[in-house]
C-alpha cells in the first residue's frame, strides 16, 4: 500500500486525497516515519516490567474515583470500559451494548466533557485514554475536575 506520505508530498498524491497544495494536509495512521518511531518507542516502554500493571492501576483509580463521585452526587451515570480506556455514560440503564448506548443522555455528556475541558482535562469525545505518563497528581487533578464538572452539570437544573 502506498500512502500519501510515501509519495513525498507530490501534487498528484494530494489530488487523489482531495488535498491540493498549498493547503496540503493529508494525514493518516501510516503517515511517515514519525508515527513508526513513536510506535517503536511506545512498544519499548510497554515491555518494561510492570508497565501494564501501572497502566491498569492508574485507570482503576480513575474509574473507582469517578464512580464514587457519581454515587456521592446521585448522578445517574456509570463508568464503562477497561482501566486504560473508559468513559462515563449518563443514563439510568445499564450500558451493555450498542443499543443501550443509543439511549444515553448525549446533552449531559457534551456539557460534562466541555466542563472538563474548561478545567484542563482534554479527553477524547467518548473516552478517557489513560497512559503511563499519568501520575497520582494527574489522577487527583482529574477527580477534582470531575467533581466540579458534576456540580456544573446540574447547576442550571
Amino acid at each position: 500500500t502506498l500512502t500519501a506520505g510515501a509519495a513525498a508530498r507530490r501534487r498528484h498524491a494530494h489530488a487523489a486525497c482531495g488535498n491540493h497544495p498549498p493547503r496540503s494536509s493529508s494525514t493518516g495512521t501510516r503517515e511517515g516515519g514519525d508515527a513508526a518511531a513513536a510506535g517503536r518507542a511506545t512498544l519499548r516502554v510497554l515491555r518494561e516490567p510492570g508497565a501494564y500493571n501501572r497502566l491498569h492501576a492508574t485507570g482503576r483509580k480513575l474509574m473507582e474515583g469517578i464512580t464514587a463521585l457519581l454515587e456521592k452526587t446521585g448522578t445517574k451515570a456509570q463508568v464503562v470500559g477497561e482501566p486504560p480506556l473508559f468513559d462515563v455514560f449518563f443514563t439510568e440503564e445499564e450500558v451493555r451494548d450498542y443499543r443501550t448506548l443509543t439511549r444515553v443522555d448525549n446533552a449531559a455528556q457534551a456539557k460534562f466533557n466541555a466542563s472538563l475541558a474548561a478545567r484542563g482535562i482534554l479527553k477524547g469525545g467518548n473516552k478517557y485514554y489513560v497512559s503511563l505518563a499519568h501520575t497520582d497528581e494527574d489522577v487527583a487533578f482529574t477527580l477534582n475536575a470531575v467533581e466540579e464538572s458534576l456540580a456544573d452539570l446540574y447547576a442550571d437544573a
